[in-house]
């Protein structure tokens, strides 16, 4: 081991000597990991219990700009990146009191603690021109040879990742803002328009409401796959959500020389749901059966009562061939061209994530295609998995 250990504002400043660290890495190099680590496609090192480098992956030697990765060992991850606070404590990378709020650092310690986990890092590194900001996904998993311990550390570059998230969220917010003018205008010109532009005045305000509809759609599946959508859970009434998503579609475009009917036999059901993704899910099911009929043709909803949920359906004629049936929710598949598929997908995205129910499907010749969405009584009763 090294001397006398320097003092530190956070994470233990000890190290092993260089000695210690050409064994360790020799030991790793005549076993099959670093094989391992090559076949990953992110950077990858092992760590010993001091958090020095004692072998990595050719990925990890590429983007720290190094020949060989034996001129990374006994680094820490920080300086082997030039994390610009590596050196501003004699201890260096993990030593300084920026070093406390580094998730890297966290998580390292998390692992040699023996508790594997996944950490977001912001690093601004020394890239040799400038200053690089950095994006960072973190994991640590703790591993045993020859009874020692180390870690593997790996490392994904997720800038642009977070980069996209903050223009959508920005996008979303500037165009919420814009239409939402725009809709309120419309909403005063509907009223005060002369009674020769009225006609005029309710179609361009039903657009524009539609166009908020569709942005808030698009904001809610983004949230909704980033796990980042919250749900306002509230009593519901079966018959009465139908009737709302009824009245929604029945003049509309969609529905033009269709005929959109709710079953007769609805039972009227009290559950606990959210009411905005149960419209969205429900009026998603409607618009495809919609799009799938052809004029003249006929699309029927309906929900039925069950011991301890609620099953919302929606019915239209038709088949689906097989090959399309294994596809039907998978994110982007669409029979319609490039760029659709997000439908089928969101209803079953928000209805087993959010909603806390299950979304399927049935294609026969007696009823044609049924979409189904079984929703539970109370969320917290049912198991979605």
């Amino acid at each position: 081991m090294a001397d006398e250990p320097d003092p530190t504002c956070f994470a233990p400043s000890e190290r092993a000597c260089s000695d210690e660290i050409q064994r360790q890495f020799s030991i790793l190099a005549n076993h099959a990991i670093p094989g391992v680590l090559n076949a990953i496609p992110i950077i990858a090192m092992v760590l010993n219990r001091q958090r020095q480098v004692v072998h990595g992956n050719r990925k990890f030697v590429d983007v720290i700009g190094i020949g060989d990765i034996r001129e990374a060992l006994g680094k820490r991850p920080g300086e082997a990146f030039r994390c610009v606070h590596a050196a501003e404590h004699p201890g260096g990378c993990g030593s300084s009191e920026f070093c406390a709020q580094c998730g890297a650092v966290r998580s390292i310690l998390l692992g040699l603690a023996g508790q594997d986990n996944i950490q977001e890092c912001a690093i601004n590194r020394d890239a040799g021109t400038g200053i690089e900001a950095l994006d960072l996904r973190v994991s640590s998993a703790s591993i045993h040879l020859n009874a020692e311990h180390y870690l593997i550390f790996s490392i994904s570059d997720v800038s642009h990742e977070k980069r996209r998230r903050t223009l959508e969220r920005l996008f979303f917010h500037d165009m919420l803002n814009t239409v939402g003018g725009v809709q309120g205008l419309m909403e005063f010109l509907v009223e005060e328009a002369p009674q020769s532009l009225q006609a005029d005045a309710r179609l361009i305000h039903r657009a524009v409401s539609q166009l908020t509809d569709e942005i808030t759609y698009q904001k809610q599946l983004l949230a909704a796959e980033t796990n980042e959508l919250e749900t306002n859970i509230t009593p519901l009434r079966s018959v009465d959500i139908l009737d709302v998503v009824e009245a929604t579609f029945q003049n509309g475009e969609q529905a033009r020389q269709k005929r959109l009917e709710r079953h007769d036999g609805c039972s009227q059901v009290v559950f606990h749901s959210d009411p905005v993704l149960l419209r969205r899910v429900l009026g998603n099911m409607v618009k495809n059966a919609l799009e799938a009929t052809p004029p003249g043709g006929l699309v029927r909803l309906g929900c039925t009562p069950l011991a301890d949920a609620v099953e919302f359906w929606v019915q239209n004629a038709g088949e689906i061939p097989r090959s399309v049936q294994m596809r039907i929710f998978s994110r982007s598949f669409s029979t319609k061209g490039l760029g659709r598929g997000l439908g089928t997908y969101s209803i079953k995205l928000l209805t087993e994530r959010y909603l806390g129910g299950r979304a399927s499907f049935t294609v026969n010749p007696g009823e044609g295609i049924v979409f189904r969405v079984r929703l539970p009584l109370e969320p917290d009763l049912y198991d979605a998995t």
